[in-house]
């Protein structure tokens, strides 16, 4: 006969804001959507923030400081059999979420929407369902990590490098000895860990000397320095210029770009040399930098002839861990500075590149002009659109897969943030709403299906795959409203090719424009 090993009893489950401390008989399931919740259970140390979850118990007593935000909490006493004759007996287990708990970031939807249930009805069967889907996402969240251990470890450094990091403690949270976090981080990142920590707080110290009126000593405050003679002694030994001379380079004539090409376009600036390749200059945008000299991805490798023009300045990204002779390298060329990519809302990152290059004037301006352009487009769609008309991007990937993104890529910012079109209920609750891309199947296109469909490919032998009978059984393709855009116009949405892109959707959404599929 098969037994129920645990048991269960639900005590209370709520929003709060507050601080708070449970005690040893109770279990928690702590879910923080937005904000930022410290947790120390025992000696054990959790800071939670956006999207993360924990399931844990203490011997002793758990307190939770909210640093901002709030938090969802779920109260419970787990038992467990103890005696199956002459009848099944539980008792109490205070230690099973001591030495089993969960902590995870990026909270499925299977998970949120058994915690809404649960919310309503209290139910100790609801409680498995939420349990159950809990530990499904957390094996695919650690089968995931042990693939990506140290991107968590680097992400982490990035996010709190402001704060006293050392080696010992990075070693005690992700679970490793110390010699061996040393050994295997120089391996894995190519960065002794101090060294890099050391590059990832100028790097900040860089934004903040451009983009704020921050004295020097408390530019070191906000990175992680006590002392603005220490960060100043650091940053010149490290970029060969003061960080007080660096503040006032005047680089607007002499930019190079190796990323947000668009967006620097945008408040006037005309790089003088830009990075070839889709993701900074799509095929949109090559008209606006046809002067410019274009640079191979092994440019640092290679003789450039600047013919006078050599940068003063280079906007680079930081979305990857930075190979360090890749970095020395570059600041060999000129000074840089480098932004996280694809994180900032689009508007935002344009008044971003205004405050660093002093164009914030120009910033506005651009922003009230594409907004003007919105405020049109949605003019010309009013009359022929039903209010309840849903518009999807879809990716065509390796392997029968699609891929369904945020709405930040591939021109879906036009749609869904400044047009204000409907998404799929589906798209909307799986990847517009939690702000992060899906992959699927093919097969299961159906499901996602809107009632118009910009599907991006990355070459003409891409579209072949579109005759087949799941793409033309959807409605959407029977009514002729799938419409082809190619990866190299749409790999990415900065800036001014926000605007150029807008123009191809509003063709599309109009009906002046057909996809070749159709002809």
């Amino acid at each position: 006969m098969n037994y129920q090993h645990y048991m269960y009893v639900v005590n209370d489950v709520e929003d709060s804001t507050k601080n708070r401390v449970i005690h040893e008989d109770e279990a928690i399931i702590l879910y923080v959507k937005e904000g930022q919740v410290e947790v120390v259970a025992d000696r054990r140390f959790f800071r939670l923030e956006n999207d993360n979850l924990l399931v844990i118990q203490a011997r002793n007593k758990i307190t939770l400081t909210v640093k901002s935000g709030s938090y969802t909490i779920v109260r419970f006493r787990n038992y467990s059999l103890v005696k199956k004759v002459p009848q099944l007996r539980y008792e109490v287990n205070p230690y099973r979420f001591v030495h089993e708990f969960i902590c995870y970031e990026g909270v499925t939807v299977p998970v949120t929407d058994a915690l809404t249930q649960l919310k309503e009805t209290k139910d100790v069967y609801d409680f498995q369902q939420l349990l159950a889907a809990i530990y499904k996402a957390f094996e695919q969240y650690e089968h995931n990590a042990e693939q990506h251990t140290f991107d968590d470890v680097v992400h982490y450094i990035k996010t709190y490098s402001h704060y006293p990091l050392t080696r010992e403690d990075m070693a005690k949270r992700f679970g490793y000895n110390a010699n061996y976090f040393s050994e295997y981080f120089k391996k894995e990142v190519g960065w002794g860990f101090n060294e890099f920590l050391t590059h990832v707080r100028l790097e900040k110290a860089k934004l903040l000397l451009r983009s704020s009126s921050l004295t020097i000593q408390e530019v070191a405050k906000e990175v992680g320095y006590q002392d603005g003679l220490y960060l100043s002694r650091k940053f010149s030994r490290q970029f060969g210029i003061a960080p007080s001379k660096f503040r006032v380079v005047q680089p607007t004539e002499r930019v190079a770009s190796l990323q947000f090409t668009g967006a620097l376009l945008a408040v006037g600036i005309e790089p003088v040399a830009v990075l070839s390749a889709y993701y900074n200059v799509p095929d949109v945008l090559t008209p606006y930098v046809k002067d410019a000299t274009f640079l191979s991805p092994n440019w640092l490798r290679e003789e450039i002839d600047w013919h006078g023009d050599k940068p003063s300045l280079i906007l680079a990204s930081i979305h990857e861990v930075p190979h360090k002779e890749y970095i020395a390298r570059l600041h060999g060329v000129a000074p840089s500075i480098a932004l996280d990519w694809d994180t900032h809302d689009r508007l935002e990152e344009v008044r971003l590149i205004g405050q660093l290059f002093q164009r914030e004037q120009q910033a506005e301006d651009w922003i009230a002009s594409y907004q003007q352009k919105i405020e049109q487009a949605k003019l010309m769609l009013q009359e022929g659109m039903d209010k309840n008309h849903t518009v999807g991007v879809y990716e065509l990937r390796n392997h029968n897969r699609i891929g369904i993104w945020r709405s930040n890529a591939r021109g879906g910012y036009n749609l869904f943030e400044m047009l204000k079109l409907r998404a799929p209920k589906r798209i909307e609750k799986e990847v517009l709403t939690p702000n992060r891309g899906i992959m699927i199947e093919e097969q299961y296109i159906s499901k996602y299906a809107a009632d118009e469909m910009f599907v991006i490919v990355h070459s003409a032998e891409q579209e072949i795959r579109l005759y087949n009978e799941i793409w033309q059984g959807l409605p959407a393709m029977k009514r002729k409203k799938v419409h082809i855009l190619p990866l190299q116009d749409f790999w990415s949405s900065e800036g001014v090719a926000l605007e150029e892109q807008l123009k191809i959707q509003l063709a599309y959404l109009t009906g002046q424009r057909q996809s070749d599929i159709y002809l």
